[in-house]
């Protein structure tokens, strides 16, 4: 089910005054593509700043046994300690209904947060990688009646997509590219506002960010002389 990325070619330091902050990082493919699988645990109503996280379970061995984490901006939202506000605000405005497909969908973004959620995935060897993404939550109407029941509220399917920034640290340094992700959540006891756990994969396309900006720089220098 997961694919392998493409062999890293060697790492190497390049020496030199001007170029040395352009070159201090690994010689990588121009284009990576990496996969995995993850799980984690989460509370978007009683946490502020509400955090997802969790480990890479599988996939990639690039970022296998990576810790990750979701941050989300809950800045315009009601307070923490008002965990049923916190919810009615978000459903009640930011909710939507599929008739066909007898669902709700709740979208995460800068348009319920006050900014984009934002994520970073941290391997103990390989590096750091992060940046921003959407998030698209969907509860199923079991029984069709239009209205979200508290069981209803225990299972949810998420999808979205996701920004890598080219501020990445290790072999991801200079990296950026997008990706898309899909999983499941699972809340034992709504009602009481339970942390939730989350399984799913995860597909990053990712581009050596760094190949234009070193090209770039080296024919500057050359005109200068």
């Amino acid at each position: 089910m997961i694919m392998k990325g493409n062999t890293l070619v060697a790492l190497f330091l390049a020496a030199g005054v001007l170029l040395s902050p352009l070159c201090a990082s690994a010689e990588l493919p121009e284009a990576l593509s990496v996969q995995f699988e993850f799980d984690g645990m989460g509370n978007a109503m009683t946490t502020t700043l509400p955090v997802y996280s969790g480990l890479v379970n599988a996939g990639d061995p690039y970022v296998l046994g990576a810790e990750w984490w979701i941050r989300i901006d809950d800045s315009t939202w009601p307070p923490a300690s008002d965990p049923q506000a916190r919810w009615d605000y978000l459903f009640n405005n930011f909710a939507s209904y599929d008739v066909g497909s007898f669902s709700w969908t709740i979208v995460f973004d800068e348009v319920s947060c006050a900014s984009k959620p934002v994520w970073q995935l941290e391997h103990s060897t390989n590096g750091i990688m992060g940046g921003t993404l959407v998030v698209v939550v969907t509860y199923t109407d079991w029984d069709m009646d239009g209205i979200l029941d508290i069981d209803e509220r225990m299972f949810a399917v998420y999808s979205g997509n996701l920004i890598v920034m080219k501020y990445g640290t290790g072999i991801f340094a200079g990296y950026c590219g997008d990706g898309t992700f899909n999983g499941s959540l699972q809340n034992p006891d709504p009602a009481n506002w339970a942390d939730e756990y989350v399984e799913g994969s995860c597909w990053l396309n990712l581009q050596n960010c760094q190949v234009g900006v070193q090209n770039t720089s080296w024919t500057a220098i050359k005109e200068l002389f």
